[in-house]
Parts: C-alpha cells; sequence; structure tokens
C-alpha cells in the first residue's frame, strides 16, 4: 500500500495523524502543515492563501538609485598614518650658559665656531702639502735609465716606486733574461716622462 504524502512538507500520513483534505483540489495534508500555510499548499488552488504583493520599481527610481551609488564616497581601505610620538619636553632646569652651548658649537662644527683657536699650525702643514718639491735633473733621470734601467733606477730617482720595483722584479726574476724588456721599458720612460711623481717639471 502507498502511503500518502503531504506536498508541504513531503512527508507521509499517517492513520494516527491529523489531517485534512482540501476542499478545493481534494489534497489530503497534515493539519499542521495546511494551518501553517493557511491554506492549500497546491499552485493553482482556489484555497491556497493570496499571493503577496510584488514591488515594482520604476525606471527613473533605479537610475536615481545608481547615480546615488556611484556618487557616494568609497571607504577608503588604506591604513591611517602611524605618526611619530612627540618628542618629550626637556627637563626642567637651568638654562645652559653661552659658554657651554660655544662649547658644543666648536665640536659640532670646529672649523666654523672656532675664531679663538690658534690655526697657525693647520695653515702651515696645508701650505707644506701645497708647495712642490725641487725639480729633479732631467739629465740624470735620462742617464739613469738608460745605464740602470732594467734596475728602474730612473723611475726610483723620479718617485715612481712601483714601475720601478715592476722592473726590478722582471730583471731579478728572470736572472738577467728580462732585462731587455726592462731596458726597453726604461727607454720609453726616458723618452715620454717629463715630470716626476708629484707633477714637477724636470730641470734641464
Amino acid at each position: 500500500m502507498t502511503a500518502i504524502l503531504c506536498p508541504y512538507c513531503q512527508g507521509p500520513i499517517a492513520d494516527s495523524e491529523q489531517s485534512i483534505v482540501c476542499s478545493g483540489c481534494e489534497t489530503p495534508h497534515h493539519q499542521d502543515c495546511y494551518e501553517e500555510n493557511n491554506g492549500c499548499t497546491v499552485f493553482g488552488c482556489k484555497c491556497a492563501p493570496p499571493e503577496e504583493p510584488k514591488l515594482s520599481i520604476s525606471a527613473p527610481d533605479l537610475m536615481n538609485t545608481g547615480a546615488a551609488v556611484a556618487t557616494a564616497p568609497a571607504l577608503s581601505t588604506a591604513a591611517p598614518p602611524i605618526l611619530a610620538p612627540a618628542p618629550p619636553p626637556p627637563p626642567p632646569g637651568r638654562a645652559m650658559t653661552n659658554e657651554e652651548l660655544q662649547q658644543i658649537a666648536y665640536r659640532v662644527v670646529p672649523s666654523i665656531f672656532s675664531p679663538y683657536e690658534d690655526n697657525s699650525a693647520i695653515a702651515a702643514a696645508s701650505e707644506q702639502s701645497v708647495q712642490p718639491g725641487e725639480p729633479k735633473n732631467r739629465m740624470g733621470f735620462m742617464i739613469l735609465g738608460a745605464l740602470l734601467g732594467p734596475f728602474g733606477a730612473h723611475n726610483w730617482y723620479a718617485g715612481y716606486h712601483k714601475k720601478a720595483a715592476a722592473q726590478l722584479a722582471i730583471t731579478v726574476l728572470t736572472l738577467g733574461f728580462g732585462s731587455p724588456m726592462s731596458w726597453l721599458w726604461a727607454i720609453i720612460d726616458i723618452c715620454t716622462i717629463d715630470r716626476d711623481s708629484s707633477g714637477v717639471q724636470f730641470s734641464s
């Protein structure tokens, strides 16, 4: 025997349960389901509850609503800037004297805020560093290069110590076999170099 189903809850209607038969379509329902729906649950039945009124929106109202949403200010998702805490106020106390402020200024910028210091030693040292040394003799440079060029004597004389050490190393490490190369290098030096390592031009 097939059980009768309630169209509202889709559950079987037992004989022991209270049921009600719709007078319009003669469809059995659970009494609770019929009362909860306020009538028959079959679509199109005359005993079904009346439909709720539908909300109607006209086109102008819909356009006004869209414009209001478009002009509404967007919520900012950026985090608010973190402001640095204000520095604490200085502790109460006596005001600094002019001498203390002057000492602090001397430590920060001694070259500007030191009018009372003796700068004669600094000026003398700077003058000595700027003043060029005595010029070397070009004839002595050429003679050393021609005679002792493989040992870098001319470069030692002119102050080019790195070049002199390189020429001496070539001659010594090759047991004299590389001396022609060092001597050729020395000939090129005496033909092209006219100043010492400090930039002072050779004297004639």
